[in-house]
């Protein structure tokens, strides 16, 4: 039975733009060099075949799917990150090419006056998935751009991440 491996990638948005500052082109990102301290990648206790960080080791097995999503340490408030490209530069044939994909849900919220008065807003969100093919190492690079809270592109970047696939 395939299982959903879900990443959560975490991205200290506010960091990067002090330390290699404000890039307008996305064809051309800045290279988040450092990103063992800057960008934290995690998934279920059970799933991990490492350390949390900004390199993950994943136990999946063919047929699995893993889908990535970000946020930054604001939680989206201050700044938000989307991620924009996927691009394998070894071991692609290991995973089908991941796909942003687009999705409405229903958000909850704590209510002004009582935080157990639950309500919900409908929200369209989005991760990116792909189909896990077979076991092995896939290093590849992930684009994304960093955003105000007022929809201001503020930067492009990219990091090398990879993920180890292992039964």
């Amino acid at each position: 039975m395939s299982e959903i491996i879900n990443v959560l990638i975490a991205i200290d948005a506010e960091t990067i733009l002090e330390q290699i500052g404000k890039n307008s082109d996305p064809n051309s990102p800045a290279y988040v060099s450092d990103s063992s301290n800057l960008i934290y990648m995690t998934t279920r206790q059970n799933q991990l075949g490492s350390s949390p960080g900004s390199e993950l080791t994943v136990n999946a097995s063919p047929m699995d799917v893993i889908r990535w999503r970000e946020t930054t340490l604001s939680l989206n408030s201050n700044y938000t990150s989307v991620l924009y490209r996927f691009d394998a530069s070894s071991g692609g044939d290991l995973i089908s090419t991941p796909e942003p994909r687009l999705v409405h849900i229903n958000q909850p919220l704590p209510g002004k006056g009582d935080p157990l008065e639950i309500t919900t807003q409908n929200v369209y969100t989005y991760y990116w998935e792909c189909d896990v093919l077979d076991t092995g190492s896939v290093t590849y690079h992930f684009r994304f751009v960093i955003l105000n809270s007022k929809g201001e592109k503020l930067g492009y970047y990219y990091w090398d991440p990879f993920i180890n696939i292992r039964p």
